[in-house]
Parts: C-alpha cells; sequence; structure tokens
C-alpha cells in the first residue's frame, strides 16, 4: 500500500473554513488525533454537520496533500506547483508557486528541504489568497 502524505491538522482546519467538502478515510478527532477508517468502511465527509455538530468542531477530514492540490486546483481554480531551486548547476531546496488561474496573478512559498513540505505550504498559501 502506498504511503499517502496528510495533511497537517491546521492545513485541516483551514480546508474545512474554505469548505472542503470530500469523502476521504482519514480525518482528526475532538482530540486532535488522526484517525483512519478500515478500507472495508466507506469514506466519508467529515466536515459535513452529519459528524460535526457541535461549534467545537468534533471532527476534520484529513486528505492526502495531493488530494487537497486537486481540489485546491479544481474547485477553487488556485494551482501549486512544487519546483527546485537551481543556480549554477546545483540543485537547492523546493518550493511552491501558486497561480490564481482567473488572473495569473502569482505567488511562492519559502524554500524547504522536504517535497511534501513545500506542497502543504503552497496549499495553506492558496487557501489563504481566496
Amino acid at each position: 500500500m502506498p504511503i499517502l502524505h496528510l495533511v497537517s491538522i491546521e492545513t485541516a482546519s483551514l480546508l474545512r473554513k474554505r469548505r472542503f467538502n470530500e469523502h476521504v478515510y482519514t480525518y482528526y478527532d475532538a482530540d486532535g488525533l488522526l484517525r483512519i477508517l478500515s478500507p472495508h468502511e466507506e469514506p466519508r465527509n467529515w466536515n459535513s454537520p452529519t459528524y460535526d455538530r457541535s461549534v467545537r468542531h468534533q471532527a476534520y477530514s484529513a486528505p492526502s496533500l495531493a488530494h487537497a492540490q486537486q481540489w485546491v486546483r479544481e474547485k477553487k481554480h488556485f494551482d501549486v506547483l512544487v519546483d527546485r531551486e537551481y543556480f549554477l548547476g546545483q540543485v537547492g531546496r523546493y518550493y511552491a508557486k501558486i497561480i490564481r488561474l482567473k488572473d495569473g496573478a502569482i505567488s511562492e512559498t519559502r524554500k524547504f528541504r522536504q517535497y511534501d513540505k513545500a506542497l502543504e505550504a503552497g496549499i495553506v498559501k492558496a487557501l489563504r489568497m481566496m
């Protein structure tokens, strides 16, 4: 089974605020613990009122970074592209470029040693640009 890199609880909370309503197998519970459904269970929209009746938000959907990136692109019209610095033959750190598709506005994140950190930072920046 492939390893999925999931969004952090902070990003899951921000996705919820931006109306992420997709069905997923993973979620953060009221205590902030990551929970995973068994493969025999149906994925759920943990951000829906069915699973979240209190003001304190009992659960947050925790999609993979790839799922969140796709949702941001398809539903919110922001491209999040991860690239690497390259200077004089030297490959450097990762960063994300965020492109708002409606007007072409471009923004970048800071540099990271890891691809997933740059991708999550790009998703967060896109969510905050909305």
